[in-house]
């Protein structure tokens, strides 16, 4: 089937989709000046060998004459920072769709030798716990290291995270479409028979997706709660007794209603202790997730400090737009003395963050993985850095993600400057604005690259994938149990 209305082949798409460049000194342009005047980790050292700059100046210099070649080198520019707050996303058809192979696919530690299974396939000759072995004839390994180098992780265990929550579903506003126009895998079955599986990659609207694809590829049992299904909540069986755990995916939602609902779900948890799980969550509101730190410590909670990089930009923004008045002293003052950043000031005031006080008075251990970013991210920095609880981590660190990012049409109604004007036919960019600073022991080192460091480091297993979360579980509720 070329297309259906719904799906289509993946080359059917493209061919439709290709076309000249239009506009494309105008997008590079605004790329650069985004970046130049607003960009706030433009000075760190780990961008000086990527020099987006001075790639975007050459990409200007020579623009390809097809508009997909120019889409793949703003793609890969914006890649090579390492931050997922800063991204270029495609305009339409590309922003609202995603290239496809019908499974998903997780990864586990084997004694020494990381293994690629299958979680959930809505294609009959593909099981849940097949292990992908080889994928057009290279072994997986080889297939995850080129797919890491389009994701927008700041350090490797961040990117080859997204590799591999990537490898089967690609949103083609933020990665280039796959080479291949379908994939030959070799497969080990659970039972241990080989096989052999060619599938076509698939382009569909990523909407549509969503509500086709969910039962099929779906294994969550937990109750859902409201907060747009961000927030799940329920209790887990251990050997060390029976404990809360709350899974949060989003801390998208208004800070009102993300502490609302946190605090209903808490009255229901064992005092035993309660498993916070933040593994899966990669985005949100600031406010959101400081003001929750509360429910779970007596100590006064001290929010984390965001800074400014001085350019014009942003000098003339604190001066002139009403609701970021509060940083004019903090900018000029830096100004003043010559320094790069302004002085640090919170984006969640002290009053919010100790108002509601602590609802919870059992222990706490908070589990994350190299995909937890941004607010879950400064959510876990603040966790470790009030002493609430211990951190059980899948990977070595989180994301590092520590920032306050800003679309460009933000920017744009803000400074009124054409620069920022996101263009009818173009890409929209989005740009880390502000960056932030640990508190308490930690104060003054940035979150942003170093990410969180697990208190307690678990590699996931098979059990863990394919059954519940097993062995994680069955450590936290260890830690637990040692901080009672």
């Amino acid at each position: 089937m070329e297309r259906n209305g719904m799906m289509e082949r993946l080359t059917s798409f493209l061919a439709r989709t290709r076309g000249p460049v239009s506009g494309g000194d105008e997008v590079v342009a605004q790329a650069r000046e985004l970046l130049e005047q607003a960009y706030v980790h433009l000075p760190d050292d780990a961008l000086t060998e990527v020099a987006p700059l001075g790639r975007l100046e050459a990409l200007q210099r020579a623009l390809p004459s097809e508009r997909s070649q120019l889409h793949r080198e703003l793609l890969a520019v914006f890649a090579r920072l390492g931050d997922r707050h800063t991204h270029c996303a495609l305009p339409e058809p590309f922003a609202s769709h995603v290239a496809f192979l019908p499974f998903l696919v997780g990864e586990f530690l084997e004694g020494e030798f990381p293994r690629v299974t299958v979680l959930d396939s809505a294609v009959e000759a593909l099981e849940r716990g097949d292990i992908l072995v080889s994928w057009n004839g290279a072994a997986l390994a080889e297939v995850l290291g080129r797919h890491r180098a389009w994701q927008h992780g700041a350090h490797p265990e961040a990117r080859h995270a997204k590799a591999v929550q990537t490898l089967t579903f690609r949103p083609l506003s933020m990665l280039p479409p796959p080479d291949e126009e379908a994939v030959v895998l070799e497969c080990v079955s659970a039972r241990g028979m080989h096989k052999e599986v060619r599938l076509v990659w698939q382009v569909a609207d990523a909407a549509w997706l969503a509500r086709h694809f969910a039962s099929s590829l779906s294994g969550a049992s937990e109750v859902r709660l409201e907060n747009e299904g961000a927030l799940l909540a329920r209790r887990v069986d251990t050997s060390r007794g029976t404990f809360g755990y709350i899974r949060v995916d989003s801390f998208a939602g208004r800070p009102e209603v993300v502490l609302e609902q946190f605090t209903r779900a808490l009255t229901d948890m064992p005092h035993q202790g309660v498993i916070l799980d933040l593994r899966r969550c990669e985005d949100g509101i600031v406010r959101s997730g400081e003001r929750l730190l509360q429910l779970f410590t007596s100590r006064r909670i001290q929010p984390q400090p965001f800074q400014f990089r001085l350019t014009p930009l942003t000098t003339s923004l604190v001066r002139s737009v009403p609701a970021l008045a509060e940083w004019r002293g903090a900018v000029e003052r830096a100004a003043a003395q010559g320094r790069t950043f302004s002085e640090a000031l919170p984006l969640t005031p002290v009053a919010e963050a100790n108002g509601l006080g602590r609802k919870y008075t059992g222990a706490v251990v908070l589990l994350t993985s190299a995909l937890t970013y941004s607010t879950a991210e400064m959510f876990a920095a603040g966790f470790q850095d009030h002493g609430i609880g211990r951190v059980v981590g899948t990977a070595a660190r989180t994301g590092g993600g520590g920032a306050s990012p800003w679309p460009q049409s933000t920017l744009f109604k803000l400074s009124g400057s054409d620069a920022f004007r996101p263009l009818p036919e173009g890409p929209r960019f989005r740009v880390a604005v502000r960056r932030c600073q640990r508190v308490h022991a930690r104060a003054g080192l940035p979150l942003e690259r170093e990410g969180v460091v697990p208190d307690v480091l678990h590699a996931p297993t098979r059990a863990d994938l394919l059954h519940g979360e097993r062995d994680l579980l069955e450590v936290a509720g260890e830690v637990l149990t040692g901080m009672r």
